[in-house]
């Protein structure tokens, strides 16, 4: 070890009592020969050490052992733990770009390794190496983070000098990038902007393509984390049966470049090239954090996701689809205390469960007309003239009819007419060359501690006097900040801008634990498991109609996010209408294969429009309890207005497979029926399927589901017909329809 001058090995706490289990945890691999220690563990994820320069963090799934004995920090093993299927990566780990060099953590790069540090986290076990630059102070840490029950591995990289050392300048921010095969790169669109073609879906659609010899690949976003790519790929193929797959945990810009030369192709994800930052005056620089997992497929790899998702990232806090009612489509900025008791009482006499005033309760809105949420933005209070009272009772009366109520905001943008009059230092605006990106709104530099604590402040001074049980996070402005004086340089406005959101999130998390928050900017363009972990639902698309276009956007979007997590609203479109409704039961299950929304004035119902939007709105309280905890899988192609399959079936399954929701909407008429083959199910479970317009079918067992199928056929009642699958503990109640050959037909 004299090569890295290790000075300490720290442990966990529990090592003495970790080492019995020993055991238990290690998993042995051709070429693993030497004893190993265990150094941390939790539950079924581990840390430990084989000698003293290879390291080893994994679980029952996914083992990644990292060594130091080339000089350099390496992957020396990525693997499958279960089937002991190894992923063919390079061994070059860690490369970082400071003060123009890119260099790699170890000797070759003038690093000594200083520290190893294995612990148990919130949930799951870490290991840490930390690296000291020769002739500088400059610290470099990388971390690893694996969880139980998902074949993920969560990594960072952090720099850190001591307070007065010479500024260094990070730059070519990568936070991984691995050598492999060449395989076909998945990916998902990102929303596109306001004007993508809903005719062609290019929003949320899902891509996969191979990199020819010689070929780049770019993915990535300027701005906003999910405006052009949501950051999250999968490579399938290559020599072997595993599928690789990646995410960035992060809301701002980034970029994953995958090349080839001739066979093996190179994967980078990180910072788009050209943003730089400093590492100065003894403060911490961390790269955003990204994972990489194994899987058997895009299916595999989304159970996985949902796995790292519920332990990783959300440590735990469920996810609580409810029905949201918004006023916006149906009333604008034209709210006011009369109209919302009135909607109040209307919407959860229909099953509404929150209800959320949009924007346009403050004063000034609404002055350009009734969609005209700029005016008076920034002002953080409510319209005496339409709110006499305060928003306050609006909280009371919600939770008077069993509801809770929501609250809209839009805290980094800002109207120009507010800044000076309202609090708003001008100083504390982005400006990118000079130029606010607008003639009447100005973003707010989060970068800025200022700022962040002057909004901080006008945030929780309304939340403690409404008292909002939700609120929603609204961003409908972006620009790339190069303004000094912010806490950032030219380059680095936009990553220091999302490290400043963070913060404040987490100030507001620790203030106000149980209030929920939604994530919305613009529709999504803020779509990415950063923001995963501190907002509840997220709002799709501002484009909320018609039913095929929600449907693509969930059918897309669920290869990453949960169900529970993706919402959209049934609104009053054209072709849609909700009142004397044409096909009501597509509308709304359409939307309920994620979050419910609802955004139609309920005093324009007759009474059998009424009972047709309580009776789905029951439906889907009853299948929720399965979108909670499921991850979902498309069982055709994506779902679309233009050239969309005759059919398009999405199943959401849960993580035991113990219930399944299976959602099938008949988009060509005359292709009349349809053999759905679920997947994933336990095949000698007994299942009983059921629709949840015609009730029972029968019984099968999983196997025969899978290979026999239920037939669908075309209804005259809906084009949208719902299954549920549910194992059954006792013996099944109908043996003809256990019988392997079964099909169930929806008449």
């Amino acid at each position: 070890m004299d090569v890295f001058h290790l000075t300490s090995l720290r442990v966990s706490s529990r090592w003495m009592f970790a080492r019995l289990a020993l055991a238990f945890f290690t998993i042995s691999f051709s070429g693993v020969a030497e004893a190993a220690d265990l150094l941390a563990s939790q539950s079924d994820a581990y840390v430990q050490a084989s000698g003293s320069d290879a390291w080893t963090i994994g679980n029952r799934q996914i083992q990644l052992r990292v060594d130091t004995r080339s000089g350099d920090l390496e992957i020396a093993q990525l693997a499958r733990s279960d089937t002991g299927t190894l992923w063919p990566a390079s061994p070059a780990e860690a490369l970082v770009t400071i003060d123009g060099r890119s260099v790699r953590l170890g000797r070759s790069g003038g690093f000594a390794l200083s520290v190893v540090e294995a612990s148990q986290t919130q949930g799951g076990v870490a290991l840490d190496l930390t690296f000291v630059m020769s002739g500088t102070s400059l610290r470099v840490t990388r971390h690893y983070v694996v969880y139980p029950g998902s074949p993920t591995v969560e990594t960072w990289t952090s720099f850190k000098a001591p307070a007065g050392a010479k500024s260094l300048t990070i730059s070519r921010i990568d936070v991984w990038q691995m050598t492999m095969p060449a395989g076909r790169v998945h990916w998902i669109n990102g929303l596109k902007g306001d004007n993508a073609d809903t005719v062609h879906d290019e929003a949320f659609s899902l891509q996969a393509q191979e990199v020819v010899a010689g070929g780049t690949l770019t993915l990535g976003s300027r701005g906003r984390s999910s405006e052009q790519a949501v950051p999250w790929f999968m490579v399938q193929g290559g020599e072997g049966p595993l599928s690789l797959f990646g995410a960035l945990l992060w809301s701002g810009s980034w970029q994953l470049t995958v090349t080839r030369d001739t066979t093996p192709m190179l994967m980078r994800l990180g910072l788009p090239a050209g943003v730089a930052t400093q590492v100065r005056d003894g403060g911490p620089i961390d790269t955003p954090h990204a994972i990489f997992g194994l899987a058997s497929g895009t299916s595999d790899s989304t159970r996985a996701l949902r796995s790292f998702i519920d332990q990783g990232i959300r440590a735990g806090r469920p996810l609580k689809p409810m029905v949201i009612y918004n006023t916006w489509f149906a009333y604008g900025t034209r709210v006011t205390e009369e109209t919302m008791l009135r909607e109040m009482s209307s919407a959860a006499a229909l099953g509404a469960e929150v209800f959320v005033l949009d924007a346009g309760w403050y004063a000034g809105a609404g002055s350009a007309g009734p969609m005209d949420f700029d005016a008076g933005l920034g002002a953080w209070e409510p319209d005496p003239a339409r709110f006499p009272n305060g928003l306050a009772p609006l909280t009371d009366y919600a939770h008077s009819l069993g509801m809770l109520f929501g609250l809209w905001v839009e805290p980094e943008r800002v109207n120009l007419s507010q800044v000076g009059s309202a609090g708003v230092d001008p100083s504390w605006l982005a400006t990118h060359q000079g130029n606010y990106g607008s003639d009447h709104a100005a973003q707010i530099c989060f970068a800025s501690a200022l700022a962040r604590r002057w909004i901080l402040d006008r945030l929780t001074t309304l939340i403690d006097v409404v008292r909002p049980d939700y609120l929603k996070w609204d961003n409908n402005m972006w620009i790339e900040c190069d303004r000094p004086g912010h806490g950032h340089d030219a380059s680095d406005g936009n990553f220091q801008h999302v490290k400043g959101l963070y913060t404040l999130f987490d100030e507001l998390r620790s203030r106000y634990p149980e209030m929920l928050m939604e994530n919305v900017s613009g529709g999504g363009n803020r779509l990415d498991l950063g923001m995963l972990r501190y907002s509840d639902v997220a709002w799709m698309d501002d484009r909320s109609a018609p039913s095929v276009h929600v449907r693509h956007n969930i059918e897309g979007l669920s290869t990453v996010f949960p169900p529970a997590y993706l919402f959209a609203f049934v609104t009053d479109h054209v072709g849609e209408s909700v009142r004397n409704a044409s096909d009501i039961s597509l509308y709304f299950r359409s939307r309920m294969i994620g979050v419910l929304g609802l955004c139609f004035r309920s005093d324009d119902l007759s009474p059998s429009d009424t009972e047709a939007v309580k009776r789905e709105i029951a439906i889907y309280k009853s299948l929720r309890g399965t979108l909670t905890d499921a991850s979902a899988m498309l069982l055709t192609d994506q779902a679309a207005a233009d050239a969309g399959p005759a059919w398009d079936v999405l199943e959401e399954i849960t993580h035991d497979a113990g219930r399944v929701v299976i959602t099938a909407v008949q988009a060509d008429p005359a292709i009349r029926r349809l053999t759905v083959r679920p997947r994933n199910l336990q095949p000698d479970a007994q299942y009983e399927v059921r629709s949840v317009d015609r009730g029972i079918l029968g019984t099968a067992t999983g196997a025969s589901l899978m290979s026999d199928g239920i037939e669908i056929l075309q209804s005259p009642e809906s084009a949208a017909h719902m299954l549920t699958l549910d194992v059954q503990n006792g013996p099944p109640s109908d043996p003809i329809a256990a019988a392997s050959n079964r099909k169930f037909a929806r008449k």
